[in-house]
């Protein structure tokens, strides 16, 4: 203690006066208690905001939520995946549908009307079947009889309804696929997996070896090979008036539904492919039909001819352009249709419900890799329809 005090003595004013002031910062310093765990982003005083205070301080300057939770979302109504409906599916050559089911087994006898041959997919709406031997009969809506094989496994999966809108972006897996540690395919497999059309959150969003990567979790990263991305923006779009609208994103291949500026509903969907791309740009609802029949050629040959009866909950926004649910068998996620926006029959039940004639419909491409199209005058389709005519009985 005396020598202590000696060397206390010993040292200039100023310097005792540094070596008092330092002390005392060190040990109001030791005196603060740790921080309840939370987000701190300015120093509070009162307490040292470190350990579990300091990590999640860094996670909310990284963009993640805290804690971090689910999506406010829930399946919609399981209900809504029933279609209005029974459908059946008929060969790829030309189809005569008869009068009676006699005249349909036999193949012979009053034809009440054909269905061209094409390739691609037929269905006819049916409200009876009968059997011969092995092969299956069904009774259209207009009383004829005509051999096809009734349908029952339409897609059953659903987008997600919102009670409020996401504080960030968030996703759906669009295959089987694993997260990695890094946005990188040589960073190496986090050991989680994500199963087809499962949803997550996206926090962050980065480009790296020709795909964007999304960080789903601290530690987890998917690229867009496997995954789509729904960008949530409660901004109202171009041509937009009022509240409500719905958007299409034909990059990510996502419909998202907003009212009064909040989202309320999200999807996958699949849009058209190629020379056939749904068109760019804000348009309003014009018609809605609860079912519809679609059918059309695109080659010179006919050879890609459709034909498709009772197609469920259609709602035309641009010309012959519609979104509208599909009973047959799809991969959403894709670019794939003829020009119209196809969802599976659960989301687009949903969707026509809340719908309204005159409802504003917002597509567009944030890669800006879709052309926007020629303007033609409102009712053109923008390729011909082919309409079948009964043929007569030789």
């Amino acid at each position: 203690m005396i020598l202590i005090f000696a060397g206390l003595l010993l040292q200039p004013p100023a310097q005792n006066a540094a070596a008092a002031t330092a002390n005392s910062q060190s040990q109001g310093l030791y005196d603060l208690p740790l921080c309840l765990p939370g987000y701190y982003p300015e120093n509070p005083g009162d307490c040292l905001p470190l350990g579990p205070s300091q990590t999640i301080t860094a996670l909310k300057r990284q963009g993640f939520t805290y804690p971090l939770s689910d999506l406010p979302a829930n399946k919609p109504d399981p209900a809504l995946v029933t279609i209005p409906v029974r459908v059946a599916r008929i060969g790829g050559s030309q189809i005569n549908i008869y009068a009676s089911l006699e005249e349909a087994i036999a193949d012979s006898g009053t034809v009440l009307r054909t269905i061209p041959a094409g390739a691609a997919s037929r269905y006819v709406a049916m409200i009876d079947q009968a059997t011969s031997g092995d092969r299956t009969f069904v009774r259209v809506q207009d009383g004829g009889w005509v051999e096809a094989t009734p349908f029952y496994s339409w897609p059953k999966w659903q987008g997600l309804e919102f009670y409020a809108t996401p504080e960030s972006d968030f996703g759906w897996a669009i295959d089987y696929t694993n997260s990695y540690n890094g946005p990188s395919f040589a960073s190496g497999n986090s050991g989680v997996n994500y199963d087809k059309y499962q949803s997550f959150p996206i926090y962050n969003v980065t480009e790296a070896e020709g795909y964007e990567w999304f960080q789903v979790s601290p530690s987890e990263w998917i690229p867009s090979l496997k995954a789509r991305r729904v960008i949530v923006s409660t901004e109202t779009p171009p041509e937009v008036e009022g509240d409500r609208w719905i958007n299409i994103d034909l990059h990510n291949q996502t419909l998202s539904v907003y009212e009064k500026n909040e989202l309320i509903f999200a999807s996958l969907v699949a849009t058209g492919s190629g020379e056939l791309y749904s068109d760019p740009g804000t348009y309003r609802v014009y018609e809605k039909r609860e079912v519809d029949q679609m059918q059309g050629s695109y080659s010179s040959d006919r050879s890609d001819f459709y034909y498709l009866e009772a197609v469920p909950w259609a709602m035309y926004y641009n010309h012959a352009q519609a979104i509208h649910g599909i009973y047959w068998q799809a991969m959403l996620g894709f670019t794939q249709s003829h020009g119209c926006v196809n969802m599976f029959p659960g989301d687009a039940n949903w969707l026509y419900n809340w719908t309204q004639i005159g409802e504003y419909v917002y597509v567009h491409d944030p890669s800006g890799k879709t052309p926007y199209p020629t303007p033609t005058p409102m009712g053109t389709p923008p390729q011909e329809l082919i309409y079948p005519t009964a043929t007569p009985n030789p």
